[in-house]
């Protein structure tokens, strides 16, 4: 039995007040451990340490009693249910679905092909029937007057070109079809740019994953449309009726894209493959920007050496690593996007009146840099040789999932181990905010909560807000403004319930701190997220549910502001069975009309009114003081930003 023994000289200890109220706890004192025994203090400290957790028992107390009753309020508070105002009854099972940038169409991926809907009178306009051929992913882009580009995936991972012209669906290239099942290439990315300029196709096979991006003919199509529809006008117009399925098929060949760069992965950091120093350096014909590290003289057995050293200095840090991703999904967070003219890209030529994307980036699986290549160059004639970027942007760690946008004047990266980066690359190139998420927590993926109109001048100080959706389903908000003004709110804590974890989130790009988040019951919300607070819900019938609320099929019309859902029908009363994979219903929800929208119009329409009515020489002289106000601030963040580089390259230098 271990004894405890004082320190120090054994004396006999001055006589103290005790507490007798403990006596019958002092009888087993010797059961308890000696090394967390304490002694008693002496008075008056006694008395104030009592004093003093009664007094935190009765705050914790408060505060908790104040906690209840805001749970209990929240619980009280009604909140408005928003009904559909149309409903499109479909006989086919529904995939996936696009709304056209005009506000005029729907696009539905169909079990056999692609059906198009009008917008105003809800009813079916085209189909392009396929059989055995269901489309999983579709997309759309506006060309001209009602002609849409429409890029869509299938569920064996090919991807096909189609062009809507009116009241006709045409296929306009398949891009990965294979002759050879054992050569099969199955694609993960298919998006078209704005302006239908240019495309990118993100495919996989044989143990590697490429980038193909295809320049569009869009006014050799319009051409190739308008003499196919004259045709087949004629011929119906001269020719005797046929009876009805009997008409003149009259197939158009299309001129194909054409293929502009193949990109290939980078490689994983080996050995070196040069005698020299000399040959390495010849190898790098362009030293305008940093390299991807690839040309390098350290030999294999360096990197053995260092990385033993490595793994005997950090041994047992080595187990803290994020989860690891599995073969088969090499290419989940590998992403791309069209980014429009700016300053980095075109630092002597103005082409900044253009808003076509005149550049595309890329960053792959596992990879610390973000490669950006330029689409204007002149085309090679070696197609399938892999380029070289214009842009390399380092990073601290592996690229997980990137955001840019609608104006491509922000761009925010997620890295590997939960830090976001928000850069502004339109105007100045500098950061506006690094900030971390809370330990334990892995990016999933980012959203920009914007407002167009407010991005078309260059802001006196450039703001950005963007979503963090974790992968244990929580969901952050980054507010990024450059120095101190970076903060991180939490918006939806992880649930252990996984019904009330968030399925999907959906930013509203014309109204600004408005998304629209998707549960795994069924509930879909629009949520206000400057007061953190739901303002409504959106409800089907009671004959109706939410059509795999942990994948729900929905899109929203930016331009008319227009939410739809796809609905199957019960087969009972308050069954969540669907009634099989064949009818369902699209049911239109309006936000026009909700509060929320109305008090946003009447406000920016007093600012767009308020910045009419003055002069141009007003609204320059506002622009410059607006300029001028924040220069201070820039000065000194400049000046820190010099002492800490200076500080960093004293050590190198010496």
């Amino acid at each position: 039995m271990p004894v405890y023994i004082r320190k120090g000289p054994l004396e006999i200890p001055p006589g103290s007040e005790r507490d007798w109220a403990n006596e019958d706890e002092e009888e087993d004192y010797f059961l308890k451990d000696p090394d967390k025994a304490l002694d008693y203090l002496p008075q008056p400290y006694r008395m104030i340490d009592k004093v003093l957790n009664l007094l935190m028992d009765q705050v914790w107390e408060s505060v908790v009693t104040k906690e209840q009753h805001r749970e209990a309020e929240k619980l009280k508070m009604k909140i408005n249910i928003h009904q559909p105002a149309a409903e499109i009854h479909i006989t086919r099972r529904v995939n996936c679905m696009a709304a056209g940038s005009a506000g005029m169409y729907i696009f539905a991926g169909l079990s056999e092909g692609v059906a198009v809907y009008d917008m105003s009178d809800m009813k079916q306009i085209c189909e392009w029937e396929a059989t055995k051929i269901e489309i999983c992913y579709i997309s759309v882009c506006h060309v001209k007057n009602q002609i849409y580009l429409i890029a869509t995936i299938d569920d064996m991972g090919v991807a096909r070109l189609l062009c809507f012209s009116g009241d006709n669906i045409s296929v306009l290239k398949v891009i990965n079809e294979p002759e050879d099942i054992s050569k099969r290439t199955v694609c993960v990315q298919f998006e078209i740019a704005h302006g239908g300029e240019h495309a990118g196709v993100i495919l996989e096979g044989s143990q590697e994953s490429w980038l193909e991006v295809y320049r569009l003919h869009k006014d050799s199509w319009l051409k190739e449309l308008e003499q196919s529809q004259t045709f087949t006008t004629t011929v119906t117009a001269t020719a005797k009726l046929p009876p009805m399925g009997n008409m003149p098929n009259v197939e158009t060949k299309f001129t194909p894209p054409m293929l502009v760069m193949k990109i290939k992965s980078p490689k994983p950091l080996t050995g070196c493959s040069f005698k020299n120093l000399q040959e390495a350096v010849q190898k790098n014909e362009d030293s305008c920007v940093f390299g991807t590290g690839q040309n390098h003289i350290i030999s294999s057995e360096q990197w053995q050496q260092q990385e033993a050293i490595f793994k005997g200095i950090f041994e047992k840090y080595l187990d803290l690593e994020g989860p690891r991703i599995a073969d088969g999904e090499r290419s989940r967070h590998t992403s791309f996007c069209f980014l429009q003219p700016n300053r980095i890209l075109h630092g002597e030529s103005e082409r900044t009146q253009t808003a076509l994307p005149n550049a595309i980036s890329v960053h792959w699986n596992g990879c610390h840099n973000l490669f950006t290549y330029l689409l204007g160059l002149p085309v090679k004639d070696k197609s399938d040789v892999d380029p070289k970027p214009d842009i390399v942007w380092p990073c601290a760690a592996a690229i997980t999932c990137s955001a840019v946008s609608s104006c491509t004047s922000y761009l925010a990266l997620g890295l590997e181990y939960g830090t976001v980066t928000v850069w502004d690359i339109k105007y100045s190139g500098f950061p506006l905010g690094a900030i971390a998420v809370p330990e334990g927590k892995f990016i999933g993926s980012l959203y920009f909560l914007e407002y167009p109109a407010c991005n078309r001048d260059p802001p006196a100080v450039p703001k950005a807000q963007v979503l963090v959706w974790c992968t244990d389903k929580s969901l952050y908000l980054i507010s990024a403004a450059g120095g101190k003004e970076t903060s991180l709110v939490v918006l939806r804590e992880s649930l252990e319930n996984s019904e009330e974890q968030i399925s999907a989130v959906v930013p509203v790009p014309s109204l600004p701190n408005a998304i629209i988040l998707f549960y795994r019951s069924g509930i879909v919300e629009l949520m206000d997220v400057s007061l953190r607070e739901a303002v409504c819900q959106f409800r089907l019938p009671l004959s109706h549910w939410l059509a795999f609320p942990w994948h729900p099929v929905y899109t929203l019309g930016s331009d008319n502001l227009c939410l739809y859902l796809k609905g199957n029908v019960k087969v009972t009363t308050g069954d969540k069975l669907a009634a099989g994979d064949g009818a369902c219903s699209l049911f239109c929800f309006s936000l026009n009309d909700l509060p929320l929208v109305k008090s946003f119009r009447k406000t920016q329409q007093f600012a767009e009114l308020s910045s009419h009515c003055l002069p141009w020489e007003q609204k320059c002289k506002m622009l410059l003081q607006k300029r001028l106000q924040c220069f201070p601030e820039r000065t000194k963040q400049i000046a820190e930003t010099w002492a800490r580089l200076k500080k960093q390259a004293s050590p190198l230098i010496h």
